[in-house]
């Protein structure tokens, strides 16, 4: 695979963009309340102006002490667009929160950030674990066939069904196989003593 190249994402990487994305969580929800809180302004000063303008109407042209009209109206104006451009800048940090992909979700969910991968044309060909020096225990997933059909769009063969091939205490193979029912390929997964995966690698 002239093509592939290995990527490690250590624990510390997975903590911190974990953190990254709370963070604009953050900010999104600080956003929609300081709006939240500018469209209620927006609302009771337009009531008031309003009002304003009916006593106004209903009493001739006099005024209340110290009322005036124009400078409710600029305010209102002001707060309406600046009301927009919150609503714009909400949008933007919302954007940002893009949704994961079904490789983010295996990688930094399922497999919390233990396990490197080597990719090819943007899709997986193995995972190895790479924790062990900060003190961490490779995963154990007990149905491995349905962990390969519910990520199997992150990986670099298309398939659509699993079945177990061979196994030993220290290796299991998946013959993975299309919609028209051909072998298109195998997923190694190797073993610890403890039956754990180590690494996972696909063959075709």
């Amino acid at each position: 695979m002239g093509n592939a190249k290995v990527i490690e994402f250590p624990k510390e990487r997975s903590l911190r963009k974990r953190l990254q994305d709370k963070a604009q969580e953050q900010k999104a929800v600080l956003f929609l309340s300081i709006a939240s809180v500018l469209l209620m302004t927006v609302f009771v000063n337009q009531w008031l102006v309003d009002n304003a303008d009916h006593s106004l109407s209903a009493h001739g042209t006099r005024q209340v002490a110290s009322f005036e009209p124009a400078v409710f109206a600029r305010d209102v104006k002001w707060e309406h667009e600046l009301a927009k451009r919150l609503n714009g800048e909400t949008a933007f940090a919302a954007n940002l929160a893009e949704r994961p992909t079904v490789r983010d979700e295996l990688i930094f969910g399922y497999l919390e950030g233990k396990y490197g991968m080597k990719l090819a044309k943007g899709r997986i060909e193995s995972l190895e674990f790479i924790d062990a020096q900060a003190g961490e225990t490779p995963m154990a997933i007990a149905d491995k066939a349905q962990f390969l059909k519910k990520y199997s769009n992150a990986f670099g063969i298309e398939f659509v069904e699993v079945s177990p091939s061979q196994g030993s205490e220290t290796e299991q193979v998946y013959s993975l196989i299309d919609s028209g029912k051909t072998i298109v390929g195998q997923a190694h997964f190797a073993l610890d003593e403890q039956g754990r995966i180590h690494s996972l690698k696909f063959t075709k």
